[in-house]
């Protein structure tokens, strides 16, 4: 199990630590369904078991989407917090909250004058002493995350991270590749993870376990630090 290391992004420790409980104690229950003296009866052992394995990915999936999603939002927290103006917030976050800004000016707008507006209150924002507002709606994640596309927020976000495995992370990508196809329907729950063993399904748990542990690790360093201002410090 992975230490709780988290001094002042408690929220999103808690979360992890209460998701991989969760996921802990599932797994346990479904090992016994699906053993072969299984003390645990149901009509049909061998179908419920393809549908709790389905159902375990994804609980995976929920905490890799809560995890990373909760981290970025402590992080923006802190940019409000801090009361900084738009001048003062690093680089990366000043674009990430720019270009969610314009993109709704595009979206939202029906003519014209209403567009002029919104962009001047964009401008007024930047040259104003208020502090910077990044909203949760600027990360647009749902349903999308791998170890891959995990790794280019953090690169956007200028977070750095070490990982403690190394690999190409492909058990990430068939958890989320899993979770779309059940939420989209395209899989039914008997049969998405018919062909994971147990064994498969503990490696694909402890692989999620140690890569968001990593990811998180490397978020709390980068709250800790107050890399989210902009400051001759944090920019070397």
């Amino acid at each position: 199990m992975i230490a709780c290391w988290v001094r002042t992004m408690n929220r999103t420790c808690e979360l992890f630590k209460e998701r991989k409980s969760e996921i802990e104690f599932y797994y346990s229950i479904l090992v016994k369904i699906a053993a072969p003296d299984s003390t645990i009866e149901t009509v049909d052992n061998h179908r419920f078991a393809k549908i709790l394995k389905s159902n375990f990915l994804l609980m995976l999936y929920n905490l890799i989407e809560s995890c990373v999603r909760s981290g970025f939002e402590d992080i923006y927290s802190a940019v409000k917090n801090s009361g900084e103006p738009y001048p003062s917030v690093a680089e990366e976050l000043r674009d990430i909250w720019s270009n969610y800004e314009i993109s709704k000016a595009h979206k939202d707008t029906a003519n014209r004058q209403t567009y002029g507006k919104r962009v001047k209150e964009i401008i007024e924002q930047v040259i104003s002493s208020n502090p910077l507002v990044i909203t949760r709606d600027a990360l647009d994640i749902s349903g999308n995350l791998d170890a891959r596309q995990i790794r280019t927020l953090l690169d956007v976000h200028k977070i750095s991270f070490s990982e403690s495995a190394q690999g190409d992370k492909n058990n990430i990508l068939t958890v989320k590749n899993k979770r779309n196809a059940l939420a989209h329907g395209d899989e039914a729950f008997g049969e998405a993870a018919r062909e994971l063993t147990i064994d498969d399904l503990e490696n694909i748990k402890d692989e999620v376990f140690i890569f968001i542990g990593d990811v998180l690790r490397g978020m709390t360093d980068y709250y800790n630090a107050k890399k989210y201002l902009y400051t001759t410090q944090n920019r070397k």
